[in-house]
């Protein structure tokens, strides 16, 4: 699950406009995916796989996620794409460490992390892997830890908010921005917890504040379709 999320649109963290035409939208994502770090050749290639994608129907967030699973499935010694590949490991790695970590760690701490899951990650792991790996050493590690103590308890405030959020007060609709705002707010300090507990109810007691049922990424809807699957496929393989 932590790989297929890795592998969304919402991880890669762009948008596009709508109006965008195929050419436009073509050379925009290539140039944020892939950079100078692949040939010309091969960058024109893509780019015009991207234009006739859209000509068959395709539409912007099915081109991103497919170029994005390409990506996650190449090796880093690839002669045509490795360096893209290197570029969005290392993308992927700083973003997550920065999340789970946030200025608990100094630059210096946080780089060896970063190349820890990057050699891991070229040993065979899976970057969804390794983000479960981050999880579960901030779930297991004592507070007093001179070095993960402070990421721990910050991770623990997350979830109490997280929880608050999503369990005690059923919220499922409010803007995704927004909420990842509230988050980042949380830190090691255990204050803050209440702090953004209380923002959360403003944001349910305003109306304006959510989202209309459109084409917004929704993370609970995700999650949903994604266990749908694993049920079917295990019925399936039951029924075979």
């Amino acid at each position: 699950m932590a790989q297929k999320l890795a592998e969304s649109v919402l991880f890669f963290d762009k948008q596009y406009e709508a109006n965008l035409s195929s050419a436009e939208f073509a050379s925009a994502l290539t140039e944020d995916l892939l950079g100078n770090r692949i040939s010309g050749k091969n960058k024109s290639l893509i780019m015009d796989y991207i234009v006739h994608g859209i000509s068959a129907g395709s539409s912007q967030i099915e081109l991103i996620s497919e170029l994005i699973n390409v990506l996650s499935s190449t090796s880093t010694s690839d002669p045509n794409w490795g360096g893209a590949v290197l570029h969005y490991n290392i993308y992927n790695a700083t973003k997550i460490v920065n999340h789970l970590l946030g200025d608990t760690f100094t630059a210096e701490n946080k780089t060896v992390v970063i190349e820890f899951i990057l050699t891991q990650m070229k040993a065979g792991k899976t970057f969804g892997e390794m983000i479960v790996w981050g999880i579960k050493t901030l779930v297991d590690v004592d507070h007093d830890n001179p070095v993960w103590g402070n990421a721990a308890k910050m991770f623990d405030n997350r979830v109490e908010v997280s929880r608050y959020y999503s369990v005690d007060k059923a919220g499922v609709a409010t803007d995704l921005a927004t909420l990842q705002r509230i988050l980042s707010g949380v830190t090691a300090n255990p204050e803050t917890i209440d702090v953004a507990k209380a923002e959360i109810d403003k944001l349910q007691d305003n109306s304006c504040m959510r989202i209309q049922h459109n084409n917004e990424f929704r993370l609970d809807e995700v999650l949903r379709n994604m266990n749908q699957n694993v049920l079917s496929a295990a019925k399936e393989q039951k029924f075979a």
